[in-house]
This record gives C-alpha cells, sequence and structure tokens, in this order.
C-alpha cells in the first residue's frame, strides 16, 4: 500500500510544522507539502500528486473555503479536510458547499487527525465529533425556526441515519449498523 500524500496548508508557521511534525513517522502517512495561502497552495498542487489536503479556513487572501471550491474543481482526485478553530454552522454549511470531505477543529487529539485523513483516503467523510454536534443542532434549529408541514419533518429511521452521516459513517457502515439495505 502506498502512502497517503498529504499537503498542510495555514498561513501559521508553527501550525504547519506543528502538524507536520505530529503526523511525521506515522505510518502511511506522508507530508509532501506545506503552503501558507491559498494561492502557493494552488502553485503545489499543480506540481505534486496528492491525495489530501489539510486546508485552515482563516487565511489572508483566498480563505480555505475559496481555496476548497478551487480544489473541486481544478482537482478532483484532492480530497480537502478542513482544520480551523472556526467550528460554526455557518462555516460548517460553507465547506460542505465547496465540497470538503472532512472537518475537524484544530485542538482535536492526534488519532483524530490521523483517522479523519485515513477515511477521507478511503473515500469517506470525517466530521469530528464536536462538527457533528454544530451540524445536527444546526439542522434543528433550521427545523424549529421554520413553519414546517408534517411531510417535511424526518422520521426516527432518517434522523438515525443523519446522525451516522454527521459522524462520519459510509452508506455501507450505516446499513450494516441499522440493518437496512445500502440503497
Amino acid at each position: 500500500m502506498s502512502n497517503i500524500r498529504v499537503i498542510i496548508v495555514d498561513d501559521h508557521a508553527l501550525v504547519r510544522e506543528g502538524i507536520q511534525s505530529m503526523l511525521e513517522g506515522t505510518e502511511g502517512i506522508e507530508i509532501i507539502g506545506t503552503a501558507d495561502n491559498g494561492d502557493n497552495a494552488l502553485k503545489l498542487f499543480a506540481t505534486i500528486e496528492t491525495d489530501i489536503a489539510l486546508v485552515d479556513i482563516n487565511m489572508p487572501g483566498m480563505n480555505g473555503i475559496e481555496l476548497s471550491e478551487k480544489i473541486r474543481d481544478q482537482f478532483p482526485n484532492f480530497k480537502v479536510i478542513i482544520l480551523s478553530m472556526d467550528v460554526t454552522i455557518s462555516f460548517v454549511k460553507k465547506a460542505i458547499q465547496a465540497g470538503v470531505r472532512g472537518y475537524i477543529p484544530k485542538d482535536s487529539q492526534k488519532e483524530v487527525l490521523i483517522e479523519a485523513i485515513r477515511k477521507v483516503y478511503e473515500g469517506d467523510k470525517f466530521f469530528s465529533e464536536q462538527v457533528s454536534k454544530v451540524i445536527l443542532q444546526g439542522f434543528y434549529d433550521e427545523k424549529d425556526g421554520s413553519d414546517s408541514k408534517k411531510s417535511d419533518v424526518l422520521s426516527k429511521r432518517e434522523e438515525e441515519v443523519l446522525k451516522h452521516i454527521a459522524s462520519g459513517l459510509s452508506n455501507r457502515e450505516i446499513a450494516d449498523k441499522l440493518f437496512i439495505s445500502i440503497r
């Protein structure tokens, strides 16, 4: 099995170096580059084949959401995981719309970051527990704030499936866990 090729994009040198140092020596993960902003990241992506980009949201110039959209459009095989201190429903929604495959807070444990990288590389999505709670709370806030008809309300089973999606499980894992068809 080849290594998962990772690029770190963050405007703070200490953060880039800290993440790189933390991941060095992790079996199956290789840091192949770093960039201090979105423009430099795009130049780097054009020259180095990458699997995963770990991207900060708040950067000068092109922010992480804009960069994620450009990666999605220009490098569709690259997968983006957002690393940010901003874990709000607004940022999470924008990130998902931009095509990110994962979102974790910067204060997460090393094991969470490694799990996120591996799951996203395998084709799954990964949202940390904290981010999943924000997603679910945002969903309920929207539901409570609208004049929903009864047909717009999710069934208990649909809510179960939604919770498992928000926790990062794949369709196969959800189907197995709930004893239902993958469809």
